[in-house]
């Protein structure tokens, strides 16, 4: 038997009362023996309570579904955002490289700039220098910028990874949980011992059935 077909069974169990069925179907085959109105409108009782009972159960699987769902969809959506975050800091290492590019450029223009001092015009080649410097200082306040948001990003990407793996563990425990009740209420459900008047309505049952066999009989005969 697979592991499918073994589940089904299960959970058919536990969704059909076997006692409650077992009675309705113990009352409909007294009521057929004996014909009385009042166990008929008896067995219709027993009925509709049979059947508020599986709808309450399947209103419980139903629940038990859509809060699984409820964590598949949050989990998609915590990938997604791992995804965008994982795209960001790609894009903020091609921005650092750019501006690490940028910042040796600038280097290379300062040396330049240290060579033009020494010429005639010597105020100007100052001036551009320190204008130079002002550009570098600001590039590297713009790398330090950057470096800081890519650790933002770090810590937010570990943060999300961390409430995944939470999530990933709360969702097992729920399913071990719901696995462990089922078990216990199939350990539960053991077979009732037929009542006094249970048994009287059986034996009531076997005296009729053995009368119409004689009667049977005599006509035949």
């Amino acid at each position: 038997m697979t592991a499918v077909s073994e589940d089904t069974i299960v959970r058919n169990r536990i969704l059909l009362d076997n006692r409650a069925f077992k009675k309705c179907f113990l009352r409909y085959v007294s009521q057929n023996a004996s014909g009385k109105e009042g166990e008929v409108n008896q067995v219709l009782t027993d009925l509709s309570q049979l059947e508020v009972g599986l709808q309450k159960h399947q209103l419980i699987h139903d629940m038990n579904n859509r809060e699984i769902q409820l964590y598949e969809e949050e989990k998609t959506r915590i990938e997604q955002e791992i995804g965008k975050g994982r795209e960001e800091i790609v894009l903020l290492k091609q921005r650092l490289i750019e501006v690490q590019r940028i910042r040796a450029n600038k280097l290379q223009y300062d040396e330049v700039a240290q060579k033009i001092n020494e010429l005639p015009s010597r105020n100007r080649s100052i001036e551009n220098a320190l204008k130079l410097r002002t550009k570098i200082e600001r590039l590297k306040a713009d790398t330090q910028s950057i470096r800081m948001k890519r650790d933002l990003r770090r810590k937010q990407l570990l943060t999300i990874i961390t409430a995944i793996h939470e999530l990933q563990d709360t969702i097992t425990e729920d399913h071990e949980q719901e696995e462990e009740r089922a078990m216990e209420e199939k350990l539960n459900e053991e077979a009732p011992t037929p009542s006094v008047q249970e048994e009287e309505e059986e034996g009531v049952l076997m005296e009729d059935e053995l009368s119409e066999r004689r009667v049977e009989a005599m006509d035949l005969s």
